[in-house]
């Protein structure tokens, strides 16, 4: 399986110190407790003590850390008081997921509590509306390849939160066991493994999106663009084959077929990039070339995963037998 990394961070860059404010002294090692006292129960509230000089994306990642594990209250504390910098994260948190929302401040607590009302449809029906959800948003961005830039920067990340927000929640349903159907862990874990899967497969469109301005230059020929075009349309039918095929019985058709297109994402990469070697396409342009091919490629990387998770999900679970006396044990296959 290709290596990837995980996309962009959950607590991204505008989870600054608020402007006009002195930065805080950094915390001394000594008070570098651990951070967060995630209770046994669900029905108890999460608590997160901000460590004083932490950057303020730790917190969010305690925050969703919390939420997806499944707890439905959050009580932050922070003293001597709560800081501006702290609200805001706990905003951003309940505006990037689905349901919390502040009831409670005082001056060093934040109390937040999750009014989820539920989902309706099986599992694999959401997993496959979320899916339908990442492919929409990778064409939109391809499709926005040689139209004018959007003016602001941050759209295409805007519009990963709203993939993110339904992809949290999705992997939150499956941590606290709703929907799983089963009751059984293994189908669970195949479940989740899809659903971070279309959320990595998500922050990709984010870069194909973003590179796009660059991919529009006359530095980059029509027929590299269309090349691109036509790797990414492969990719996102490949996909979708995958995400309606949940019963596991052409997933390893489809498994073949990504690995044929892993090695032509290869392929492709060798015949448009030396193009910067020999002057015909600049750095910058080649850049943009290179961290398309690679979203691309770890798309199809990822779709390998649910391809997989699909297949680990149709097997059941071995059992044990007693026939006359002896232990015997029986795998069956669903579907």
């Amino acid at each position: 399986m290709s290596n990837r990394t995980s996309g962009r961070t959950p607590a991204r860059d505008a989870l600054t110190p608020v402007r006009g404010r002195d930065p805080e002294p950094p915390a001394s090692a000594e008070h570098r407790s651990p951070s967060v006292a995630l209770q046994a129960s669900d029905a108890e509230p999460a608590s997160i003590t901000v460590v004083r000089g932490d950057p303020p994306e730790h917190l969010f990642r305690h925050l969703l850390s919390a939420y997806l594990r499944g707890s439905r209250s959050f009580v932050i504390v922070e003293t001597p008081r709560l800081s501006a910098r702290t609200r805001e994260v706990a905003l951003e948190f309940c505006r990037r997921t689905r349901q919390p929302a502040v009831t409670r401040e005082t001056a060093s607590r934040l109390e937040l509590d999750d009014r989820d009302g539920g989902e309706t449809g099986t599992l694999e029906e959401r997993l496959v509306r979320l899916g339908e959800l990442v492919i929409a948003f990778h064409r939109e961005a391809v499709e926005s390849w040689g139209k004018l830039p959007f003016g602001d920067d941050r759209f295409w990340e805007r519009k990963d939160d709203d993939v993110d927000r339904e992809a949290w929640y999705l992997e939150r349903c499956i941590a606290i066991g709703d929907g799983s159907g089963t009751g059984q862990p293994h189908p669970t874990i195949g479940a989740y493994t899809i659903a971070r899967s279309l959320e990595r497969i998500a922050d990709h469109a984010v870069t194909l999106g973003e590179v796009g301005p660059r991919l529009t230059t006359p530095a980059v020929d029509g027929g590299r663009l269309r090349e691109l075009r036509q790797y990414h349309g492969q990719a996102m039918e490949h996909l979708g084959r995958v995400l309606h095929t949940p019963d596991g019985s052409r997933a390893n058709d489809l498994l073949d077929v990504g690995e044929a297109l892993v090695a032509g994402g290869r392929a492709l990469s060798e015949r448009l990039l030396p193009a910067v070697g020999d002057g015909s396409m600049s750095p910058a342009s080649a850049a943009a070339v290179a961290r398309a091919l690679e979203a691309i490629s770890r798309t199809v990387a990822y779709s390998q995963d649910i391809a997989q998770a699909f297949i680990d999900r149709s097997v059941r679970p071995v059992r044990p037998l007693v026939e006359g006396g002896a232990l015997a044990s029986v795998g069956t296959a669903a579907g």
